[in-house]
């Protein structure tokens, strides 16, 4: 026996529209509810660094100008550094944040001096250990990212969308992985970060949101391995002056580099006292290399700031430790000012 046919029932094409546009604006205003709800208990967007966001930014200190300066380094610098107390102090320069959490930046250095096109200021936070060649490596993921960013074109485009939405999405800096570990250990919802990362890559570290004393005594646990003895001290110096080639290589096209030591504090300092005597290593290269290198010890205006955490300047620091640094910088001949 046939069967009938059963007319199809068509859903009208209005009704489709419709249901779009109700799902498209629950979706927004789940997000715009949540949104609201993280900022209201302190959540800011923040960048999620990696090697592309480098790289972008690593672009644009090959500009030729003599009045930019890349600053290279890792989370002290990162942290202190103020790029808009620096062009209120020097309208006409701008400095490029080119400092890598937890690495060494001797890579980067080197990548400048073989660039024509840099012809600033190469600012290298720096402790002893960033002149082992061992630790020269240590930024390759971002100098790689950087020279082969003409053969990535998805991975730049991306970095800068994803920039893009993370600097304006504070619930982008919940991380799942967080909020679940909270809420399973406590029950409640976890406080935000205390550091947050700018576009530029510039990080605000606010210590009023942090547990200082499980950073110090984490930051502790964190020295490093080093050797007082005159062999190892000898040893070090030949590894650090094979650098000179590159310092040469800025300053033959006009630029400067500056060995900084950022300030540390109170046991912190002590152990990498006890550790690499300041007299025994830093002083022995900055008598030797071409560079200018400045030790905060030497400086009452650099030696005066507190670590909260006993290894970073609090960000909040930043601005007066920027103007502060560049006076010395004046008064080293690194930056000329028109009188």
């Amino acid at each position: 026996m046939r069967v009938p046919d059963v007319p199809e029932r068509r859903v009208p094409r209005g009704r489709w529209g419709a249901t779009w546009l109700v799902a498209v604006a629950f979706a927004a205003g789940s997000v715009i509810g949540l949104e609201l709800f993280v900022r209201g208990r302190g959540y800011q967007p923040s960048l999620k660094d990696d090697e592309y966001a480098w790289a972008w930014q690593r672009g644009r200190v090959s500009d030729g100008s003599h009045r930019t300066i890349a600053v290279l380094g890792a989370s002290r610098i990162q942290l202190a550094f103020s790029a808009a107390a620096l062009r209120e102090a020097l309208p006409g320069w701008r400095a490029v944040q080119l400092a890598v959490n937890g690495t060494y930046p001797m890579g980067a250095l080197r990548d400048l001096a073989a660039d024509p096109a840099f012809r600033g200021v190469a600012l290298v936070d720096t402790t002893v250990g960033g002149f082992y060649r061992e630790t020269w490596a240590s930024q390759d993921a971002q100098v790689t990212a950087y020279r082969r960013r003409w053969r990535a074109p998805g991975a730049m485009i991306e970095r800068r969308l994803a920039t893009f939405v993370q600097m304006r999405l504070a619930i982008l800096a919940i991380g799942g992985t967080r909020l679940l570990a909270a809420l399973a250990e406590t029950g409640e919802f976890p406080r935000p970060p205390y550091v947050v990362t700018a576009a530029d890559r510039t990080r605000f570290a606010d210590y009023a949101l942090a547990d200082v004393a499980a950073l110090r005594a984490r930051r502790g646990g964190r020295v490093e391995a080093g050797e007082d003895s005159d062999e190892e001290a000898a040893q070090w110096l030949a590894e650090a002056l094979e650098l000179e080639a590159s310092v040469a290589a800025i300053q033959a096209r006009g630029g400067h580099v500056v060995y900084l030591r950022m300030p540390t504090c109170d046991e912190r300092w002590e152990t990498d006292e006890r550790t690499r005597p300041k007299a025994r290593f830093w002083d022995r290269l900055a008598a030797k290399t071409g560079a200018v290198a400045i030790h905060f010890r030497d400086e009452p205006t650099l030696a005066s700031f507190a670590c909260p955490d006993g290894s970073h300047i609090a960000s909040k620091d930043g601005p007066r430790f920027t103007r502060a640094l560049i006076e010395i910088l004046v008064a080293r001949g690194v930056i000329a000012v028109a009188r």
